[in-house]
């Protein structure tokens, strides 16, 4: 009987310690959940780099999907906050599936009607429903089984750490689906790199890792729907289709994606129609019976409250979202411009011809947002209703492997672009977001200030580190500005390293 080794005792304590946490409900009890959490991915990433570095092998192409989830979740749950607003009612959700068998929040009715409230949990028919799609808060329930069993109090803080967890496993998953897509179509060391792009220099690292929003389970919905796609085989059709079924129960505006999938099944791959629905229709119709369970019909409870937040085109706000300080895509992720060079060449490849209507989807929710009244999104850092669209623009950006590789100029391109990327998405997770407690009066008027990029909001007074007076500041904030070396080094590095044999 092999003796385990003195690393797989550490990681088996370091489990039973999350365990413990989840079973205590965290402080003032014991640790965090969070922080338990954070020392068991921590020593499993750093166990893993010591085994393989030490067999003369790199994790990211010996073990990569290993090595993608456990380094993004370290740095995904080392912000040690919880940056939510939306997630709330997701984040108890499961209790009340759990302990009291019910999708509405009527156990806990003293919780759900204080003063705060009233933007997340609606009255309908007599019961509070969520004002926002419950998939993600259903998708967390395994997360939830310790802490109902074992009747941990559901504080704010315990709730605040399972919603920051449950994001950060979500979010996770989805760049290990996003690296296996990629790898199908470029070479392994370019799809790490690509997807290191979209886990760490994206919304993922900034937004939905940091609590449960509803893009955590849509991005990984879709992500494993792309994989599906992309292998052949019936189990892997239904995989697709489970995958865009679960994104679409966690928000209806990846109905987007759900119809391209759709389509391009129906128009190029017919034979794979009959096991992609039988994925996708588990998910699409329990979220049915749940609309129709608690409302009485086939409209989700903030159907009205949703409505009404639509208005006529705003020709403006195309604008806005691509190029505004405070919400403009190509502030917040440059290397969108490697995505619509790649997306020129994959589209002339009929082997993938999936790529139009991913273009298409993500186009459509840029139109899409043009037509809300509310488009800056409240407490948001950036545009982070682009959290979805920006995934199929880094796999696009896998088709640039030659040209990029091959290029002194561009390859410095890319490697200064993917650290400015990581940087703005790490000052997102780890700082206050700027704006973060303004209404959307405020925000509206504030989109084209210079001072709203996170970047420069280091420096000004009423920014994250404001706390530190002048000139430490300025010179706080110039610190936190160098460790964009730290990205662009090892991307110059990782791409300049040649391909195993």
């Amino acid at each position: 009987m092999r003796t385990p080794a003195p690393g797989d005792a550490l990681l088996a304590v370091l489990a039973l310690v999350f365990a413990v946490s989840l079973a205590l409900g965290g402080p003032p009890r014991f640790l965090p959940p969070w922080t338990a959490l954070f020392l068991l991915s921590a020593a499993a990433a750093a166990l893993l780099w010591r085994r393989e570095t030490r067999a003369g092998r790199e994790p990211l192409l010996s073990r990569p999907d290993a090595a993608l989830f456990w380094l993004c979740l370290t740095l995904y749950l080392a912000s040690f906050r919880w940056h939510g607003g939306d997630d709330i009612p997701n984040g108890l959700l499961p209790y009340c599936l759990l302990r009291h068998g019910t999708l509405s929040f009527d156990p806990y009715r003293a919780w759900a009607t204080r003063a705060g409230m009233v933007d997340l949990i609606r009255p309908v028919g007599g019961r509070l429903l969520s004002a926002y799609p419950i998939g993600a808060g259903v998708a967390a329930l395994p997360l939830y089984l310790i802490p109902a069993a074992f009747h941990a109090p559901p504080t704010d803080v315990f709730l605040h750490n399972l919603s920051k967890i449950a994001g950060a496993l979500m979010t996770a998953g989805s760049v290990v689906c996003v690296r296996r897509v990629l790898v199908k179509r470029c070479s392994a060391r370019w799809a790490a790199a690509c997807a290191l792009l979209y886990g760490l220099g994206t919304f993922c690292y900034s937004v939905t890792s940091q609590a449960l929003y509803s893009q955590s389970l849509a991005q990984l919905g879709v992500a494993l729907g792309l994989w599906g796609l992309v292998e052949e085989g019936a189990g892997w059709s239904a995989l697709a289709g489970l995958g865009f079924g679960l994104s679409w129960a966690a928000r209806e505006d990846s109905a987007l994606f759900v119809a391209a999938a759709g389509l391009f099944v129906l128009f190029h791959e017919r034979r794979r129609l009959p096991a992609f629905l039988a994925g996708l229709l588990p998910p699409v119709l329990l979220n049915f019976a749940y609309w129709l369970h608690y409302t009485g019909t086939l409209h989700p409870p903030y159907f009205a409250l949703q409505a009404h937040l639509f208005t006529g085109f705003q020709l403006s706000v195309l604008a806005d979202t691509m190029l505004s300080p405070s919400r403009g895509l190509l502030l917040f992720f440059p290397a969108a411009v490697f995505g619509v060079w790649g997306a020129a060449k994959i589209f002339r490849d009929p082997r993938a011809r999936w790529s139009w209507y991913f273009a298409g989807a993500s186009l459509a929710v840029w139109l899409l947002f043009a037509f809300r009244s509310t488009w800056t999104a409240g407490n948001s850092y950036g545009m982070r209703y682009f959290a979805l669209a920006v995934l199929p623009l880094c796999l696009f950006a896998g088709e640039r492997e030659r040209e990029i590789r091959d290029s002194p100029r561009l390859r410095a391109a890319w490697t200064w672009t993917f650290a400015f990327c990581v940087l703005v998405h790490a000052c997102g997770a780890n700082f206050r977001w700027p704006g973060y407690n303004w209404t959307i009066d405020d925000q509206l008027r504030t989109v084209w200030s210079a001072r709203m990029f996170p970047l420069l909001q280091l420096f000004v007074n009423g920014g994250p580190i404001d706390g530190t007076p002048q000139p430490w500041r300025t010179l706080y904030a110039l610190a936190l500005l160098s460790l964009v070396w730290l990205p662009a080094a090892w991307m110059r590095r990782w791409l300049a390293a040649s391909e195993p044999s």
